[in-house]
């Protein structure tokens, strides 16, 4: 197969470089690597240079990092993967985001599917999805965070088969699993149905006022007009939806709604 995507590598680590290109070689022949930066100012250089359709990109690197570089770009008019040590909390910052991302050390499927998504959807990463990625892994927040965050000012990438939606975390009502599918109900608009499983988004919106009350239904707590007891008991939502509460989650879901109206001010 003749290449037919012209890539760039930036990472600070020579042997990241040598084994990334390796790998492309052997399983993304289509692509054709045009170039190697140990650093964001000889990548930047590099990339103005060689016009890459995508850059592989690490974050962290001596002096400016990965996004220090993309700042430069008036516009940013090539794909990115970014290429990470990152783990657990981050692995949530890339998919609140829709950002690919490849996990150090980088496992050959893996490369191999994000490649065949850039080459299908062939489009360049938008400045809101670098917004919400960067705030995610923002140095200021640990790995584990015990309180839950507000859903106030949060906005999140929603990838559909049309494009990306950036939903504001306040008008997301629930998220319905259906099947390999979730299905995001708005506070305005026609839901959005994503091509990811309820499981990945219950992961993402952990540490948020957004609860799993069912094996079908996440909700926000932002919205809940109404609470009955029961079983497990029953909640009405702002759009007059009723979802049952599993009677294994109750003891967890009144401990967190209690939470949620201290700290929203609702309760004195």
């Amino acid at each position: 197969m003749n290449p037919s995507l012209r890539a760039v590598i930036i990472d600070d680590e020579t042997n990241a470089r040598e084994a990334l290109t390796n790998l492309l070689r052997i399983v993304c022949p289509e692509v054709e690597v045009c170039g190697e930066a140990r650093n964001a100012d000889i990548g930047i250089e590099l990339i103005r240079k060689e016009r890459p359709h995508l850059i592989f990109l690490d974050i962290q690197m001596p002096g400016k990092s990965g996004f220090d570089l993309l700042s430069t770009f008036e516009k940013v008019d090539f794909g990115v993967i970014f290429t990470t040590a990152y783990q657990e909390y981050a692995i949530r910052a890339f998919r609140f985001s829709a950002i690919d991302y490849l996990l150090k050390p980088i496992d050959p499927d893996e490369l191999q599917t994000a490649v065949g998504k850039f080459r299908d959807r062939v489009g360049s990463v938008n400045p809101e999805q670098l917004r919400i990625l960067q705030e995610q892994l923002d140095p200021v927040r640990t790995p584990r965070l015990i309180e839950r965050k507000r859903n106030d000012n949060q906005r999140i990438a929603l990838p559909t088969a049309e494009g990306i939606h950036f939903v504001q975390m306040t008008d997301i009502i629930q998220c319905e699993s259906l099947g390999s599918y979730t299905k995001f109900h708005l506070v305005k608009g026609p839901a959005i149905v994503v091509s990811r499983l309820l499981k990945e988004y219950e992961e993402i919106l952990d540490n948020y006022y957004f609860f799993r009350v069912h094996q079908s239904n996440i909700i926000n707590l932002e919205h809940i007009k109404r609470y009955v007891k029961g079983d497990g008991g029953q909640i009405w939502m702002s759009d007059n939806t009723e979802i049952e509460v599993s009677r294994r989650r109750k003891d967890e879901f009144l401990a967190l709604l209690s939470d949620f109206y201290v700290n929203s001010g609702k309760l004195k």
